[in-house]
């Protein structure tokens, strides 16, 4: 008859072997696993709202290496390519250059994590939408201080949703940002003609 401390020993060494391989890693280091995986999506959908009403700010997609179609409620449907920006107004388009590549560049950047000293704290299981994720929490002071908090797909390792609580005093405000539709092909974006 075996020994039942030996066979749980065994199980337990199988199900970290079988588990996901970020299981014992490091918070950070998941994190980062995830952005880079973020950064390496062709194309997706966003959705940007004020958290405390639910009100939407903006509508967005991406195709990499640097197309945005910016939608705002009630506003004007904008396309950002490279260093061009493309503005609807009274049913006609404006193009004008402007360094809008090198503003974008920012929430692309591959290094953004790891210029911080990030001290990265995992808060476990929730979900968005129904899909299952891990839930992390740091403080940024790249773009002036704020508390943020991602929640990653526990499926494809990706971000399902950010909020990011930041301001001063009377005027703080917490945005979160919805994540969808990663590499799906029907996301393009030409330049208008």
């Amino acid at each position: 008859m075996s020994n039942p401390h030996s066979m749980l020993s065994k199980l337990l060494i199988a199900a970290a072997m079988l588990g996901p391989a970020t299981a014992l890693a490091d918070p950070r280091d998941e994190l980062h696993a995830a952005y880079g995986k973020f950064l390496d999506a062709d194309r997706f959908r966003a959705t940007v709202s004020d958290a405390s009403d639910g009100s939407q700010l903006t509508e967005m997609e991406f195709v990499a290496p640097d197309r945005y179609r910016i939608r705002l409620p009630g506003g004007p449907s904008q396309l950002v390519i490279g260093n061009t920006l493309y503005m609807e107004m009274d049913g006609r388009t404006m193009k004008l250059p402007m360094p809008a590549g090198d503003l974008t560049r920012q929430y692309r950047d591959r290094d953004a994590l790891k210029e911080q000293d990030l001290a990265v704290e995992a808060l476990g299981g929730d979900s968005v939408d129904g899909e299952p994720a891990q839930v992390y929490r740091y403080t940024t002071t790249r773009h002036g201080k704020a508390d943020v908090r991602t929640w990653i797909s526990e499926h494809s390792g990706l971000p399902l949703q950010i909020e990011t609580t930041g301001g001063s005093g009377d005027r703080q405000r917490t945005v979160r940002i919805r994540y969808r539709d990663f590499d799906d092909p029907s996301i393009r974006i030409d330049a208008p003609r």
